[in-house]
């Protein structure tokens, strides 16, 4: 869970929001070190009751859809960087994916993070669309300093010109 918190900590402090499930585990180490540097953090909650929020998210949304709260958290994020994680997180980077959004896996946090990395294509994809590469970082600072350079990167890409 340090882990965890040092990307929270390390987002809030660049003036990134955290997005996540909202409740325990790594959505909570990550609200938490984002809270400890006076950042904001959104939980998106698969129930109606805000009351299951963790202590540390900001912006509670009750959304009573269950595991689909996955698709809100995913295509909320100008960038996911995954920490670990169950089925929930496995489909939090599916939809990523699948969207183009930047993705950054922090090896060695353990669960499907580690799990997932030797099933990619070519060491970056995860089908042969070649939707989006996804990034590996070694180290928690690492993750988020690729996060931010990928989402200012598809930012501008996706931003037209205007007069």
């Amino acid at each position: 869970m340090a882990a965890a918190e040092e990307v929270g900590r390390l987002v809030a402090e660049r003036g990134g929001v955290i997005v996540t499930g909202g409740r325990f585990g790594v959505m909570e180490a990550a609200s938490r070190g984002a809270k400890a540097a006076d950042g904001l953090t959104v939980g998106f909650l698969p129930a109606m009751d805000p009351k299951t929020a963790n202590a540390y998210v900001d912006l509670v949304f009750p959304t009573g859809l269950g595991r689909a709260r996955n698709l809100l958290t995913a295509r909320s994020c100008d960038a996911l960087i995954m920490i670990g994680g169950s089925c929930g997180t496995l489909n939090e980077l599916t939809i990523a994916y699948a969207e183009a959004r930047p993705v950054v896996i922090l090896k060695g946090s353990g669960g499907w993070a580690d799990r997932i990395i030797p099933c990619l294509q070519d060491g970056k994809y995860l089908d042969e669309r070649q939707t989006v590469e996804i990034s590996i970082a070694e180290t928690p600072s690492a993750a988020v300093e690729m996060a931010f350079a990928l989402a200012t990167d598809a930012s501008r890409e996706a931003i037209p010109d205007r007069p």
